[in-house]
């Protein structure tokens, strides 16, 4: 080889490394992978352990309740205290609410109890509760009848009447278990289309209910009694009440103490002659219309225009 050769010599290029990134990357996304599926096997795991607990704390706590509460003999019902207040017999309290004495105590629905008492027309509350170890105590409440209600006054007795029947305070319609020389002394509402409701239905009358009220605050006056036996409520915008066939006593459904506190002083004024009273207007808050036997009673106003639309 010659010195003076002007021959340069060759620079080496640099090895490529495409292949070694390759390899790089390749073994970079299998970690990613071996630890995602670790991951996903220590979650699993975990899960599967967590199931595991709660399902041998179920069981746990299953057999606990069976042991000492649900299959304890000291739990069995051994006395069924039962109050029905006059609308049932013990065993019909018992037959209804399915209590018996062998039953767990704690095997009890007593929600379920007490609905089946409620559903019936007669019964206005009832309750049923544990008393543990071993005692039930089922109370019910009966409805009281107040008054009786018919479409229409025809002279008849309202309990021998077909469309008659018996409410309690609420407006409930009620059939009392058996029958009581006292319900022929109750007060009668007429003017009460009966036919629309069944036994244990709330009638939906707003007149009905003010009517009720009457008689209740009207039995509860003295020094002078205020007597009514009857009252009619089919005009709805006023109320109709009398306890003597001649005297007519006609209330607005609202403010009723104020108009029995006119009707009293009244009374009084009236209660000192001998005259006898047919017609008394309570609605106007001045100067009450008043007429008496052998007078002609005044027209009767026409509802005004606040009441029409309340009717």
């Amino acid at each position: 080889m010659s010195l003076f050769s002007s021959k340069k010599p060759r620079r080496r290029r640099p090895p490529r490394r495409r292949r070694e990134h390759l390899l790089e990357v390749t073994a970079t996304a299998e970690t990613e992978r071996r630890r995602r599926n670790q991951k996903v096997l220590l979650y699993t795991c975990e899960a599967l352990f967590l199931t595991g607990l709660l399902v041998v704390a179920w069981f746990g706590v299953h057999l606990f309740i069976e042991n000492f509460f649900t299959k304890n003999k000291n739990y069995e019902v051994r006395v069924v205290e039962v109050n029905t207040d006059g609308v049932m017999s013990r065993e019909e309290a018992l037959a209804t609410t399915g209590i018996h004495e062998g039953l767990n105590i704690f095997s009890l629905n007593l929600e379920s109890a007490q609905g089946a008492l409620t559903s019936i027309p007669e019964i206005q509350s009832a309750r049923v509760e544990r008393i543990l170890p071993d005692t039930v105590s089922i109370s019910i409440e009966a409805r009281r009848p107040v008054a009786w209600v018919a479409p229409a006054d025809t002279g008849a007795d309202p309990s021998t009447m077909q469309t008659a029947c018996l409410v309690d305070a609420t407006g409930v319609m009620i059939k009392p278990h058996g029958f009581e020389a006292s319900y022929t002394r109750l007060p009668v509402v007429y003017g009460v289309p009966t036919e629309q409701w069944r036994l244990g239905d709330k009638i939906a009358m707003p007149e009905l209910l003010a009517a009720l009220e009457l008689l209740r605050r009207a039995a509860e006056r003295s020094n002078p009694e205020v007597k009514l036996r009857a009252a009619e409520v089919s005009k709805g915008w006023s109320i109709t009440a009398w306890n003597d066939p001649q005297t007519r006593l006609t209330f607005g459904p609202e403010d009723l103490s104020a108009q029995l506190d006119r009707l009293q002083l009244i009374l009084l004024h009236v209660g000192q002659t001998s005259r006898q009273i047919a017609t008394v207007n309570l609605i106007p808050t001045r100067n009450t219309p008043v007429t008496f036997a052998g007078e002609t009673p005044p027209a009767e106003p026409a509802p005004t225009l606040s009441k029409a639309k309340k009717r």
